[in-house]
C-alpha cells in the first residue's frame, strides 16, 4: 500500500510538473516566432508585443479567484475544464485568421492558463504526503527553468521547419495527456466550502490591468492615436477605484495588507520590482535584434537565448553561498551591474565571429545577473512576511511578478516602436535594438541606485525583525 501511494504521488507530481512545463514553454517560445506572426499577419513586429501582454495580463486578472473557483468547482474538474481550454484556445492561435483574433485567442488562452498551474500545485499539494512534500515540490519546480532554457531553441526549430502555427498545435497532444492523467490519477472530490467572491474586486482589478497594459502596449504602435491615452486614463481611473474598493472590502479578492510591510513594498512595487524589468525585457528584445538586426535564423537566435537561459540556470546551486559570503545586498547590487554591463555589451555588439564570442559570454554574464536578483528579490519578498500575512502576500506577489514581466515587455515595445516611428520606420532596425538596450540599461541603473540602501545585510535581519513586530 505504501508503495503504491508513492507510485500515485509519483504520478501525480508528473502531472503537475507536465503542466508547469506547458505553460512556461509556450511563454518561452512565443518571442522567437513573432516576426514570422507578424509577416503573416501583415503587421509592425512591434504590434505582436500585445500577444503576450495581453496573455499576462489576463493570467494575472483570474489568478486572485483561482482558489476560490477550486474550492468552489473542486480542484480536478477545475484544473480538466481549465487544461482543455488551453488546448482549445491553442489551436484557435494557430488557426487565427487575421491579428485581432490571434490577440482574442492568446488572452482566453492566457485566462486558462492562470487556472491550469496553480490549481494543479494545489491538487499536488492536497495529495502528496507530508513526507514526500519536499522532493514533490523540488521536482514540479524544475519545468520552471528547463523551459525556459530549452524552449527558444526548440521554438526556433520549430519555426524553421514547420511554421509558427505548430508552437501552438504541439500543446494538443500534451494538454489531452495532462487531462487523461488527472482522470487516471486523482480521485474525484467534492467542492470545498468557498468564502463569498468579492465579485466587484475582481472585475475592478481585471478592467483596470487590461486597460493600463492595452493602452501602454498601444503606444508603441501609434502614440499620436487618441485610443491608447484614453485606455490608459480609464486604466487609472479603474486602479484609483480598485485601491479604495480592495482598502474597504472586509473580504477582498485580494488583500493589501503585506503592503505595509516595508521589504514586502520595496519587491512588490518598489525599487526592488524595478530592478527586475531588463531582465524581463531582453527577452522580448533579443530574440527580436537577432533576427530582424542581425538575420540570423530563428533556431540561432534560440541558441543564442540558451547562453542567457543557461547562465541562469547552472549558477542557481551557488546564489546561497554567495549570499553567506558577500552578503545579500552586496551581491543582489553587485549582480545587477554585472547584468547591466552585459546588456550594454549587447547594445554594441556587431555581427562578426569575434562579436558573436563577446555576446556570447555577456549572455551568460546577464544569466547569471538574473539568477542571482530574482532568486535575491524574491527571498526577501517571503522572509520579510509574517505568518499572519504570508497568504495574502503569496498571491500579491504571484501577481506583482507577472505584471512587471508585462510591464517589461510593454516598456520595450514601446521604445523600440518610437525609435523606429522618429526615424520614419514601419520595422524596428539594428539602431532602434540598441537604443532600446541602451534605454534598459539606464533604467537598470537607476533603480539599482534606488535599491542600494534598502536591502539588508542578511535576510536573517529581516525574518527576525519581522517576526518581532508580528
Amino acid at each position: 500500500m505504501k508503495r503504491f501511494l508513492a507510485m500515485k504521488s509519483r504520478a501525480i507530481v508528473a502531472v503537475v510538473s507536465c503542466a508547469m512545463f506547458i505553460v512556461q514553454l509556450d511563454a518561452a517560445v512565443l518571442a522567437i516566432a513573432l516576426p514570422d506572426i507578424a509577416r503573416d499577419f501583415g503587421r509592425p513586429v512591434v504590434s505582436l508585443s500585445l500577444s503576450i501582454t495581453i496573455y499576462l495580463t489576463m493570467l494575472v486578472a483570474v489568478l486572485p479567484v483561482s482558489g476560490w473557483m477550486a474550492d468552489r468547482f473542486g480542484a480536478r474538474r477545475l484544473f480538466i475544464i481549465s487544461t482543455l481550454g488551453f488546448a482549445v484556445f491553442s489551436l484557435a492561435c494557430a488557426a487565427a485568421p487575421d491579428f485581432w483574433w490571434f490577440i482574442a485567442a492568446r488572452a482566453a488562452q492566457g485566462a486558462c492558463a492562470a487556472l491550469m498551474a496553480p490549481v494543479a500545485r494545489l491538487i499536488m499539494l492536497r495529495r502528496t504526503n507530508k513526507e514526500e512534500m519536499v522532493d514533490a515540490l523540488a521536482i514540479s519546480a524544475m519545468p520552471m527553468l528547463i523551459a525556459p532554457t530549452l524552449g527558444p531553441s526548440i521554438g526556433g526549430l520549430i519555426v524553421d521547419l514547420a511554421g509558427w502555427k505548430y508552437i501552438f498545435l504541439l500543446n494538443v497532444p500534451v494538454a489531452l495527456a495532462l487531462v487523461a492523467g488527472v482522470m487516471l490519477w486523482v480521485p474525484r472530490e467534492a467542492p470545498q466550502p468557498a468564502r463569498k467572491l468579492d465579485a466587484g474586486g475582481a472585475l475592478l482589478l481585471s478592467g483596470a490591468l487590461i486597460a493600463l497594459l492595452t493602452g501602454t502596449d498601444r503606444l508603441a504602435s501609434n502614440a499620436a492615436a487618441p485610443l491608447p491615452w484614453v485606455l490608459i486614463a480609464l486604466g487609472a481611473v479603474l486602479s484609483w477605484v480598485t485601491y479604495r474598493h480592495l482598502s474597504r472590502h472586509p473580504h477582498p479578492i485580494v488583500s493589501l495588507d503585506a503592503l505595509r510591510i516595508d521589504a514586502f513594498r520595496t519587491t512588490a512595487i518598489g525599487a526592488g520590482a524595478m530592478i527586475r524589468i531588463p531582465g524581463r525585457a531582453i527577452l522580448f528584445a533579443l530574440p527580436l535584434m537577432f533576427q530582424l538586426g542581425f538575420g540570423m535564423s530563428a533556431f540561432v537566435a534560440g541558441l543564442m537565448l540558451m547562453l542567457l537561459n543557461g547562465g541562469d540556470l547552472i549558477v542557481k546551486p551557488f546564489v546561497k553561498p554567495a549570499f553567506d559570503r558577500f552578503g545579500f545586498d552586496v551581491t543582489v547590487i553587485g549582480s545587477s551591474l554585472l547584468g547591466l554591463a552585459g546588456i550594454g555589451v549587447m547594445a554594441v555588439a556587431g555581427a562578426g565571429p569575434v562579436w558573436i564570442m563577446v555576446a556570447g559570454l555577456a549572455l551568460v554574464a546577464a544569466g547569471v545577473s538574473r539568477s542571482f536578483v530574482f532568486t535575491g528579490i524574491t527571498s526577501l519578498t517571503f522572509t520579510s512576511l509574517s505568518q499572519r500575512d504570508m497568504n495574502s502576500g503569496n498571491v500579491l506577489a504571484t501577481i506583482s511578478m507577472q505584471l512587471f514581466s508585462a510591464l517589461a515587455v510593454t516598456g520595450t515595445a514601446l521604445v523600440m516602436g518610437l525609435s523606429a516611428q522618429f526615424a520614419g520606420r514601419t520595422e524596428p532596425a539594428l539602431f532602434d535594438f540598441r537604443v532600446t538596450l541602451a534605454a534598459m540599461v539606464l533604467f537598470g541603473i537607476a533603480a539599482t541606485w534606488a535599491l542600494r540602501r534598502q536591502l539588508p545585510r542578511d535576510l536573517v535581519e529581516v525574518h527576525a525583525q519581522e517576526e518581532l513586530e508580528g
